[in-house]
């Protein structure tokens, strides 16, 4: 009994790590490929990252997103911004979204130390249903330095 117990937990916890967030593909902004590295970045839910394709981000439902990143330079606190890449000089801001990103990863920042930013937020109900690429980008505001990548999403009811 014991025994399929222990079974039935890690089986449990197996099903867990197959909704636990997807690593989905993404491009550096072009001002940031001297000043930051992305590792990695995650969304979840999205298991159409499985297929390399854009991540379904559900109005009224939250979702997370997390990214590895190392800045190559100093900064004692960063600001984020989120917003839908019309063009590479064009960009429409998600107003509602946490500006302080020193709540999200660890502040002050060295160059060469790698860190992880991970925020949760809603897909607001308002947000249209269509497809976007977005730019997540995290700045210094004194040097204007930043780490900038974007990635696709489709929103879905």
């Amino acid at each position: 009994m014991l025994r399929l117990s222990l079974l039935l937990i890690i089986a449990f916890v197996g099903s867990l790590a197959s909704v636990s967030a997807e690593i989905v593909n993404f491009q550096m902004c072009d001002d940031s490929v001297d000043t930051c590295t992305i590792h990695q970045v995650e969304v979840s839910p999205c298991p159409e990252a499985r297929l390399n394709a854009a991540c379904q981000i559900r109005r009224r439902r939250r979702f997370t997103m997390s990214f590895n990143f190392t800045t190559h330079f100093d900064a004692e606190r960063l600001e984020a911004s989120l917003g839908w890449a019309k063009s590479e000089t064009v960009e429409l801001p998600l107003l509602s979204m946490d500006r302080e990103a020193c709540k999200y990863t660890a502040c002050p920042v060295r160059s060469g130390v790698m860190q992880t930013y991970t925020t949760n937020m809603p897909a607001d109900a308002k947000f249209p249903l269509s497809s976007y690429t977005i730019r997540w980008a995290l700045k210094d505001p004194l040097s204007g330095k930043r780490c900038c990548f974007t990635h696709d999403i489709k929103v879905v009811r």
